[in-house]
């Protein structure tokens, strides 16, 4: 579910500082960044077929099936490359459990990449240790760890191949209770591979998109050159 406008709020106490969110070697605060960029547009990549590039907001679309709890089989479009990386790092980012976020890799993720699913159960372990939470076992409720992308933009659009970027809301309730929400950037590599989109990488794309963060859905953001994606009905059988 979308969050409204306006509900951000910080981590309180010593939740507020240092919280760090790896995958790979993409690392995003949890705090909201602030910072001045000129909005880039999509531009396709030369000597590749004609691509269809959306240029407003993107109604995701679902995968054909679910492996391991996350969609797969999407369309061989830049919505359907969008819709994949939306779902995928939806998944990724909102487990507070390292197995799990291992096996979400090995679903989502390019299988010649075969560090991917290492490094994010690494990356959750780190995140639970930052969170102040037990560092492996089970969680007692109400800990929580949600993360939404709301809004998107596109870099090196090709038939095959897409940079994706995702501006996401995350939620962390702690074993008090305790909420606190935040945005992050994430550049997602796309490829198109064997009949889906998978993930190539994470981050290491050679660019710093940190000071494209804003709060989802605002004036601020779209002034950055995001695009708002707009969530799909139901869901994949």
């Amino acid at each position: 579910m979308r969050n409204p406008i306006g509900a951000k709020r910080h981590f309180p106490g010593a939740f507020a500082v240092g919280v760090l969110l790896v995958i790979g070697v993409v690392t995003v605060p949890l705090v909201v960044h602030r910072g001045h960029a000129r909005p880039t547009h999509a531009v396709p990549s030369t000597n590749q077929p004609s691509v269809t590039v959306p240029s407003g907001a993107v109604s995701v679309v679902h995968g054909a099936r679910v492996v391991d709890g996350v969609e797969v089989g999407f369309p061989h479009t830049v919505v359907g490359a969008v819709s994949a990386a939306s779902e995928y790092v939806d998944s990724a980012a909102s487990t507070l459990d390292p197995d799990y976020a291992a096996a979400v890799m090995r679903a989502a993720g390019d299988p010649a990449n075969t560090d991917l699913p290492r490094n994010l159960a690494s990356s959750i372990t780190k995140l639970r240790s930052d969170l102040q939470l037990p560092s492996a076992g089970p969680l007692v409720p109400p800990v929580t760890f949600q993360t939404t992308a709301q809004m998107y933009q596109l870099r090196n659009v090709a038939a095959d191949n897409v940079l994706v970027l995702l501006l996401t809301d995350s939620t962390f309730v702690n074993q008090r209770g305790g909420t606190g929400q935040t945005t992050g950037v994430f550049p997602v590599q796309m490829r198109w591979i064997a009949g889906d989109w998978k993930i190539g990488t994470i981050g290491r794309t050679g660019q710093d998109y940190s000071a494209l963060a804003a709060a989802p859905d605002t004036q601020a953001a779209v002034s950055h050159g995001w695009l708002a994606l707009v969530p799909a009905a139901g869901g994949a059988s």
